[in-house]
């Protein structure tokens, strides 16, 4: 129980009640004591107050204050709002002998006059006007927090990695004939199902202000062909038997189409799926698709063009006329005399004499590990055991910035930033407009065309924004390995190897064993791995 004060007024004048505290109560309040012998119009002995507190043990003292003769003085009580708006908090006084009691008719009328309105309790004020506990907090009315909801989300049945690189064996090589990273599924199969969104519940302060929750995101399939949704619109199924693979938030089934070799018996392949070739695909021949490529036998000088991954198991004789473009992944046994180009990895035992591209990092590890001849770019890291030659081979490994890259970045968020400003003005105007009909505001018909014509823009816009979203994290992706770019080298780099990190460069003069090479200021530097 609380420690608290009471007014006692007798023929000789005024005098105040200190009772201390009872088990973990709450000690008078100084400032509380003061403004309410204000509030009732006593005088008083600051010295006095202070020092008859401070030694207030555990019994009652009896404080004179005045000599002056008062009428009885009722029961008191305040009432504060916390900070938040969340609470309201009232405080009780007692009364003189002779003082009448507050009544519920009071309290209600003090919080009306607050513009409390929202969260009374009624239950708490009834006690507190009966058990009169003094000088303590009891809360007459409270708030709702805003409870938030949950977004939707997607759980995908099928391995949705797409950079799963080669497992090197004790031996330091890899087994190419079982890299084949194309994920089955069956007809009828469910690959993905959606969490359904929790809405969250509004808010309200004790003043009637309601705070809305956020509003929580829906969730949708994006697939491409040989999918169906369910009914309820909450799973994504197989219509076929096929490989699933996710893309950008995108699943795509492909049918397989398999072939023993790409030769004058099937002439070009072009083909919307996963293409599998048993033997090899031969010079002058091209396979085109929009998903994987595996082949079992040997690239000779073919081109091969795949939104995928590229998984070659026995490799690449370009013969200076050979091509392989993935969006995805390229894995090849060994690579020589041919151009090649990923929006992901590249992993080889062997790079030889070739023009390789990777958008992420270049592998070249297992087995001989070697790079040698050609230009290899990679945008984060190129990892390799030996580059170049004892003989001095003409070798060129670049790692680093997109200037091309960081351009595009730039002006995607400069689109995005003037067309969320362009949303927000098309936003205030339709809701100026929803007011003016709520009003009983009666438009033209050109006004009403004009505001479905802004919905319309309005839509559009945001879905452009949501496009360059998507793209301008990408980018981001991209971009941020750059401050990283390194190359690292597991047994020797030779003489005559030039290389380039993030604009430094360098040409080897003197070999370089088992180390790191970093941009380090201007210039290219080594440290240990």
């Amino acid at each position: 129980m609380n420690g608290y004060f009471q007014i006692q007024i007798s023929e000789k004048g005024v005098s105040l009640l200190l009772s201390p505290p009872i088990g973990a109560g709450e000690k008078i309040r100084v400032n509380e004591l003061k403004e309410y012998l204000s509030r009732i119009g006593v005088p008083y002995d600051v010295m006095a107050i202070n020092s008859a507190l401070y030694s207030l043990g555990e019994e009652e003292i009896v404080l004179f204050l005045t000599p002056m003769r008062i009428p009885p003085v009722d029961e008191k009580f305040s009432i504060q709002v916390s900070l938040d708006k969340m609470r309201a908090v009232l405080r009780m006084y007692p009364p003189s002998v002779g003082g009448l009691a507050v009544s519920r008719v009071q309290v209600m009328e003090m919080l009306n006059r607050m513009g409390v309105k929202a969260g009374i309790d009624e239950e708490a004020i009834k006690e507190a006007l009966e058990d009169k506990q003094y000088c303590t907090d009891i809360v007459v009315a409270k708030g709702r927090m805003p409870v938030p909801g949950h977004d939707a989300s997607i759980i995908y049945h099928f391995d949705t990695n797409n950079n799963i690189r080669p497992e090197l064996k004790a031996d330091g090589s890899v087994d190419f004939f079982k890299l084949n990273t194309l994920h089955q599924c069956t007809k009828g199969q469910v690959l993905a199902e959606i969490i359904p969104e929790q809405a969250g519940e509004d808010g309200i302060d004790v003043y009637g202000t309601v705070t809305s929750a956020r509003e929580v995101r829906k969730a949708v399939f994006a697939h491409g062909k040989n999918l169906e949704i369910s009914e309820d619109g909450l799973k994504l199924i197989s219509m076929v038997d096929g490989h699933v693979s996710l893309i950008d938030d995108t699943v795509f089934v492909s049918d397989v189409y398999s072939v023993e070799d790409v030769s004058t018996a099937t002439g070009n392949i072009e083909y919307h799926g996963d293409v599998e070739v048993k033997g090899n695909v031969c010079e002058n021949f091209s396979i085109k698709t929009d998903s994987n490529v595996f082949v079992q036998g040997v690239v000779e000088g073919a081109v091969i063009e795949a939104g995928g991954n590229i998984v070659i198991a026995r490799g690449m004789h370009g013969q200076n006329k050979g091509m392989l473009k993935a969006g995805g992944n390229i894995i090849a046994k060994f690579i020589s005399a041919a151009e090649v180009e990923a929006e992901g990895f590249v992993e080889a035992e062997q790079i030889l004499n070739a023009k390789v591209t990777a958008g992420t990092c270049v592998n070249v590890e297992a087995g001989k590990g070697l790079i040698t001849g050609g230009k290899t770019v990679a945008k984060s890291a190129v990892n390799v055991k030996n580059a170049g030659s004892p003989m001095g081979a003409a070798t060129i490994i670049e790692v680093g910035s997109d200037p091309e890259a960081k351009k595009k970045l730039t002006e995607l968020q400069k689109s995005v930033g003037e067309k969320s400003k362009a949303v927000l003005q098309m936003k205030k105007t339709l809701e100026d407009i929803t007011q003016k009909l709520k009003a009983g505001v009666k438009l033209l018909p050109e006004q009403l065309h004009n505001a479905g014509t802004i919905r319309e823009m309005l839509a559009e816009t945001q879905i452009q924004i949501q496009k360059e979203l998507k793209e301008i994290e990408k980018l981001d992706k991209r971009l941020k390995g750059d401050e990283n770019a390194h190359i690292d080298v597991r047994g020797t780099m030779y003489q005559g190897v030039a290389v380039s990190i993030s604009g430094a460069t360098m040409n080897v003069k003197n070999e370089y064993t088992y180390c790191r090479l970093i941009k380090k200021g201007a210039d290219v530097a080594s440290t240990n791995l």
